[in-house]
C-alpha cells in the first residue's frame, strides 16, 4: 500500500492554503434564577458549580480561505481529525 504524503488543504477558490474551524453549539445551565432590584435576571447562586454546565456538540467543521484577499469559506466534506497523524510503522 502507498503511503501519500500530507498535503496542505488548498482554497477551492483561489489555491491557497486553509485553516479548519470547527463551529459549536452548547449550553449554560445556570441554575435557579432571581430578578434583581434593577430588574436584570440573574442567576441565584453565581458560584454553584454543579449549575454551570456544557455540553459542546460540533454543528459543523468549516474550512476557510487564510488569504485576507479571498476569504472563502466552505463546510469540509472530508473527515476530521484533530489528533496529528500517525507515522506508519
Amino acid at each position: 500500500m502507498t503511503h501519500t504524503p500530507a498535503r496542505p488543504l488548498a482554497c477551492t477558490k483561489c489555491g491557497h492554503q486553509c485553516g479548519i474551524a470547527e463551529d459549536v453549539e452548547s449550553y449554560s445551565d445556570w441554575g435557579p434564577a432571581v430578578i434583581g432590584s434593577d430588574g436584570v435576571v440573574r442567576p441565584q447562586h453565581p458560584d454553584l458549580e454543579s449549575g454551570h454546565k456544557h455540553d459542546p456538540h460540533t454543528v459543523r467543521i468549516r474550512a476557510y480561505c487564510q488569504n485576507a484577499n479571498c476569504g472563502h469559506q466552505w463546510t469540509l466534506r472530508r473527515r476530521f481529525d484533530s489528533l496529528p497523524e500517525q507515522a506508519a510503522s
